[in-house]
């Protein structure tokens, strides 16, 4: 014969204790979620900075080869000094890297940083919570 065994209700003390039990572990892992979001979005952005800094230091050193020769044409094709050849070139350089770097200023936004997912599942968390305590 098999025995049955029948739990007495749980009092509202124990109810609440596992509710508040539960929504410290909620709080807990969306906060884990969090840091590891962070984190993941972190290591993308050291790691593009990184591409970007070499990309950089190359294109600098082929920009600068590329400017001189640049400078001696217009010093050849038009009658003026290579100085002034020279400055002319770098003036015209100055102005396209103000437009690169306020282009670049402007794609980089806190927003794109932000930790979408975390958000969203605490918004989720709180529609819960709230459907539950009515």
């Amino acid at each position: 014969m098999s025995s049955v065994r029948f739990e007495a209700p749980a009092s509202i003390g124990e109810l609440l204790a596992g509710l508040a039990n539960d929504v410290r572990q909620l709080i807990r892992g969306e906060i884990a979620l969090g840091r590891a979001e962070l984190d993941e979005k972190l290591q993308r952005v050291i790691r593009s900075a990184v591409w970007l800094l070499g990309g950089a230091l190359l294109g600098f050193a082929g920009l600068v080869l590329l400017l001189e020769g640049a400078a001696a044409i217009l010093a050849l094709s038009i009658p003026i000094p290579a100085w002034a050849a020279a400055l002319i070139v770098g003036a015209v350089i100055i102005l396209i890297g103000v437009a690169f770097a306020w282009s670049g200023l402007a794609a980089l936004t806190l927003r794109s940083l932000a930790p979408d997912r975390t958000v969203s599942n605490l918004q989720q968390d709180v529609e819960v919570m709230k459907e539950h305590a009515r």
